[in-house]
């Protein structure tokens, strides 16, 4: 599964990285590590999913590989 994920390098170096997919914020020194620590966290989260007995979030996972992404000018 395909997550999208934004990088956003840091003045003082490494990277945060954020996922408006599955709510969440992470770090890492190097951009391999804040990409390890993102899928971490992905996986993680995908794994509460998975153990969820609500339908909604189950159904949730199904339609992530079908999100778009883009950019908007404002």
């Amino acid at each position: 599964m395909n997550i999208p994920i934004t990088l956003i390098p840091d003045s003082s170096g490494g990277f945060t990285v954020f996922s408006n997919v599955f709510s969440f914020t992470t770090e890492g020194d190097t951009l391999e590590e804040a990409l390890e620590n993102a899928k971490e966290a992905a996986e993680c989260h995908m794994e509460g999913l998975k153990k969820s007995k609500d339908n909604v979030e189950s159904d949730f996972l199904k339609s992530v590989d079908k999100s778009m992404n883009t950019f908007i000018s404002v």
